[in-house]
């Protein structure tokens, strides 16, 4: 009888264990979840519980806008994880392995199963088409997927609005000529404000990395963009190379390792031939 009891309990309780193995493997596995997770490995984690399901990455990059933001990568996974400055995981990009989202679209895919079960996105660039409303974006090359990004859904991230950078007007849903507190009710008070003179200060927002340059009403004059999450409607942005802006905007006068085009409201910063920040101004302040 209580060989029997013990049995039951060591059966019970080795079925419990089992149960739970597999709703963790179901919750985690190799699923793909926008604006959530892959696998095991979710947006918000620490580098500790990263590394505790990952173990160590094959590589660290740091970012080059923001040395305490890296991007984590784990060949053997075939992943990379961005970590924000904050020290939580804000995207994870999957470049192999055999990950796939809910509607079994994973690296090699066809690149038209992509629209034809998410619809058409929005296109940034050729071959790249973000979901912002699933929290995920796709590279196709050659016609397969070969990457697949997850990040916070727009929702989320207020203001992100359609993306899109319109030279002296305005950058998503944050707009040139607009009070501070657009922005700062949606995405509270700066990191750190940065005096320029004139009156002006440079607001940064590290998370975002985006920054605002505001004059001493507190209005917005520009902004200052380290985030490919931002893109012109002929697909320049942060990443583009230097020969895709002057195909686009034209020849400009290079300043200190950077493209200005003052009479469109834009500029471009480069690094090693790459735009590694942009910046919007008003007319305000063109050539100033």
């Amino acid at each position: 009888m209580i060989c029997k009891r013990i049995f039951r309990l060591t059966f019970s309780a080795a079925l419990s264990f089992l149960l739970l193995l597999n709703f963790a493997y179901a919750a985690g596995g190799n699923s793909i979840q926008g604006g959530r997770s892959v696998g095991s490995v979710c947006l918000g984690q620490n580098i500790n519980q990263v590394r505790s399901i990952l173990g160590a990455p094959s590589k660290v990059v740091a970012s080059p806008n923001d040395p305490n933001s890296q991007l984590l990568h784990f060949k053997n996974h075939g992943l990379a994880v961005f970590m924000g400055s904050n020290g939580a995981v804000i995207g994870i990009t999957v470049l192999g392995g055999k990950w796939k989202t809910p509607e079994g679209i994973g690296i090699g895919s066809a690149g038209a199963s992509v629209t034809k079960v998410y619809g058409q996105g929005l296109q940034r660039g050729q071959g790249n088409i973000n979901y912002a409303s699933r929290g995920l974006a796709f590279s196709i090359r050659n016609g397969k997927v070969s990457s697949i990004y997850v990040f916070k859904r727009e929702d989320e991230r207020p203001l992100l609005g359609d993306r899109i950078i319109v030279p002296g007007k305005r950058v998503g849903s944050i707009k040139i000529g607009t009070h501070l507190s657009t922005v700062s009710n949606s995405w509270g008070n700066a990191d750190n404000v940065t005096p320029m003179g004139q009156g002006r200060s440079l607001h940064r927002y590290k998370e975002e990395a985006i920054g605002l340059i505001v004059n001493s009403k507190q209005i917005i004059e520009g902004v200052v963009m380290e985030t490919g999450d931002f893109i012109t409607k002929e697909g320049v942005k942060v990443g583009s190379s230097k020969s895709e802006v002057i195909k686009v905007f034209g020849q400009a006068n290079a300043s200190n390792g950077s493209l200005i085009y003052e009479n469109k409201g834009i500029g471009f910063r480069l690094t090693q031939g790459r735009v590694s920040q942009i910046t919007v101004l008003s007319p305000a302040l063109r050539g100033k």
